[in-house]
């Protein structure tokens, strides 16, 4: 066991990341692929010993559970922009006093298509109206609407870090681009 700065066996080193990495409980009704946790993802903050700060799910916290799927048109309004930039301003001071006291945030894990927490990837489509009738939608490059409050607060603290996302309908592939990504991080 290593001895940290603080006179320890801590690592120095964390991820945030979406909140469904680590509860599946919390998405739509139809869209959980696992009991709990996205374990395949765990695994690999495992490998690389970093501590898990688990970010809040800005749409359960927003709309609860009983909510519909939505794509990034919906949720990109005053209300929720203004409800997920209060959720980044607190998760950007906790990073900071993290980075003030010599313990890296290495980076941020989102969840590819996501309309609030995709990384590389959201949603677009549905503009409103009648559910049954909202039609087709499509995933597009970009970030979704708490990822791009969350990147706003980081860089006004001064914080630096990069991004990803998991794609939770390819967990084995997407373990390994994580493991990839952080090897290069590290």
């Amino acid at each position: 066991m290593s001895t940290s700065p603080m006179g320890d066996a801590r690592g120095m080193r964390v991820v945030f990341v979406s909140h469904c990495v680590l509860n599946q409980n919390s998405v739509v009704r139809g869209l959980a692929v696992r009991e709990g946790m996205l374990e395949e993802i765990v695994d690999v903050l495992r490998e690389f010993k970093l501590g898990i700060i688990q970010l809040p799910c800005p749409e359960t916290g927003y709309l609860g559970l009983k909510r519909w799927w939505q794509v990034r048109d919906q949720y990109d309004s005053v209300g929720f922009r203004r409800y997920c930039k209060r959720l980044a301003e607190e998760a950007a001071r906790l990073a900071l006093e993290f980075e003030k006291n010599g313990i890296k945030v290495v980076s941020i894990i989102g969840i590819r298509g996501s309309p609030s927490c995709g990384v590389t990837e959201t949603s677009t489509g549905w503009v409103g109206g009648n559910p049954a009738e909202a039609g087709r939608y499509e995933k597009i490059k970009g970030k979704g609407v708490f990822m791009e409050e969350l990147e706003r607060a980081f860089r006004k603290y001064g914080l630096s870090v990069k991004m990803t996302d998991v794609n939770v309908s390819s967990l084995k592939e997407s373990a390994q681009e994580i493991r990839s990504f952080l090897r290069e991080l590290t």
